[in-house]
């Protein structure tokens, strides 16, 4: 009996130990299988269409024919630099405004539960 629990928990341990060498991060293309790929210059031109994009050109008095002709005209080494930094441009706005945030709350919070008392505006529930 004492042997068979030994070896039962070998057996699972190697089989817990090869279930996670099995795991891995699977991108989106691999999730897709047919992923369409556009072209630098398709990429600057459909980013300069979109509706938020057209909006503050627009109000900058710029045509979007004209972007689609000044695209047209760059070399290929400027349209992939463009459409990179389309690519990494941040989504939410500035990171350092959300950290400045994130530390005003944590702090009020703890101000509030008594942990601290940086704020005087604040009473503790305790």
């Amino acid at each position: 009996m004492h042997i068979s629990k030994l070896v039962l928990s070998v057996i699972l341990s190697i089989t817990l130990f090869t279930q996670a060498s099995w795991a891995q991060m699977a991108s989106t293309e691999v999730l897709f299988e047919h992923s369409v790929k556009v072209s630098p210059k398709e990429k600057v031109i459909q980013f300069t269409a979109r509706e938020d994009v057209a909006k503050i050109l627009g109000q900058m008095d710029v045509d979007p024919k004209m972007i689609e002709e000044r695209v047209a005209s760059m070399t290929d080494d400027e349209v992939s630099e463009i459409a990179y930094q389309i690519d990494t441009l941040p989504a939410g706005g500035s990171s350092i405004i959300g950290a400045v945030v994130f530390v005003f709350v944590l702090l009020l919070v703890t101000d509030i539960l008594g942990f601290t008392k940086v704020f005087n505006f604040t009473r503790t529930v305790r």
